[in-house]
């Protein structure tokens, strides 16, 4: 069953189990929780299980295709760009009151739901007040907060947490063979969050960026002004280096439709579309490696603070760095350990602001000297 295939939420799956079992599935869910948790997961899960004959066995036709994002039943809907069009919202609602294609049920997924603008939530409210009976939204997003009040209040809303550590260390090495050793630490890293610890056993160079950002850190002691510029450089470069990869994929996609089958006017218009996905992708992941080395940073100086407060090494992030921890924690305040978290937490919200990155780490770097050394 795909129920059983889902990475912790074992409360949430139960209960979203049963309402299908039972039939009362409700007709509008808010999925609220971090990032990377496995929200969207189980809300594809929930559109199999409402599909399925079997109520999600997760070997049938119906549920591949849900799970694919392939079935003509369940529309997803994800941002384009900043928020989610109004026109996209629009034709959804139009969508909502005809027939399925095949099943009894019509579902939406809308990722980013808290990118819905006014206009377009005020649509969504529209068809979320007087609902066809055979249709299901199901809402995802990170910050519950930023969904209109109205709209929360039509959905029941499902709070998602941190996957268990033991249970995600259990789950990689045992669905995917990942070393106990390196699992242990790769949940530590990650906090419970699914998605990033995926990442995390997928790219190596996390972990070795991982340690390249510890090392600036005990670097800055010592580092001037020119050295620690160059530190922020290389970290910068680190960030930078994944979008390379998103570009190629880009133009492994380009190549793919320049086939001689499209006409020029139509291949320049998917082209502009792919370029545009490029964009906004390649944001994301400079926004989202900008965030990681910051809260690497961090945990590091958090380790150091709990340590030199009497914690036992068990209880680090950094657990294989434990003699550089005991190292440094004999030499920084619990204070200036403090004010230099602060930095690190200003920063992380400049990065979602979308402060350019180069300018966030210089920052850090330099709130960093200046908390600890100066």
């Amino acid at each position: 069953m795909l129920w059983d295939e889902v990475v912790g939420h074992s409360a949430v799956c139960a209960s979203l189990r049963r309402a299908v079992e039972r039939d009362r599935v409700n007709h509008a869910y808010l999925f609220t929780g971090p990032s990377g948790v496995g929200k969207f997961i189980v809300a594809r899960t929930l559109a199999a299980a409402l599909l399925c004959p079997d109520g999600g066995c997760g070997a049938c036709n119906t549920c591949r295709r849900v799970m694919e994002e392939k079935h003509p039943d369940v529309t997803v809907v994800r941002p384009a760009g900043k928020n989610i069009p109004v026109e996209t919202v629009r034709a959804l609602r139009l969508d909502a009151f005809s027939k399925p294609s095949e099943s009894d049920r019509k579902i939406y997924l809308i990722k980013n739901a808290d990118r819905l603008w006014e206009e377009g939530a005020s649509t969504l409210l529209k068809v979320l007040e007087e609902p066809p009976g055979n249709v299901v939204f199901i809402l995802v997003t990170a910050l519950g907060g930023g969904v209109l009040p109205t709209i929360r209040s039509r959905c029941q809303e499902i709070r998602f947490s941190n996957v268990p550590l033991d249970e995600l260390r259990a789950y990689l090495v045992e669905n995917r063979d990942v070393d106990p050793g390196r699992a242990d630490l790769i949940v530590r890293l990650t906090g419970g969050v699914l998605g990033r610890a995926l990442d995390w056993c997928d790219e190596p160079w996390r972990l070795t960026r991982r340690d390249n950002v510890i090392k600036t850190a005990m670097a800055l002691r010592r580092a001037d002004l020119d050295h620690t510029l160059e530190m922020a450089q290389e970290l910068y470069r680190e960030v930078r280096a994944p979008l390379e990869e998103v570009a190629a994929a880009c133009q492994d996609r380009k190549s793919a439709v320049a086939d001689g089958t499209l006409d020029d006017a139509t291949l320049k218009r998917i082209h502009k579309e792919y370029d545009e996905e490029c964009r906004r992708e390649q944001l994301k992941e400079e926004i989202r490696g900008t965030r990681e080395v910051l809260s690497t940073l961090a945990w590091w100086y958090r380790d150091i603070l709990i340590y030199g407060e009497g914690a036992e090494g068990s209880l680090l992030v950094n657990h294989d760095l434990e003699q550089e921890v005991a190292r440094e924690a004999g030499a920084l305040s619990p204070a200036n350990l403090l004010r230099c978290i602060d930095v690190l937490g200003e920063g992380m919200e400049a990065a979602e602001q979308n402060v350019p990155s180069q300018l966030n780490i210089e920052s850090a770097l330099f709130g960093i000297q200046e908390a600890l050394y100066a």
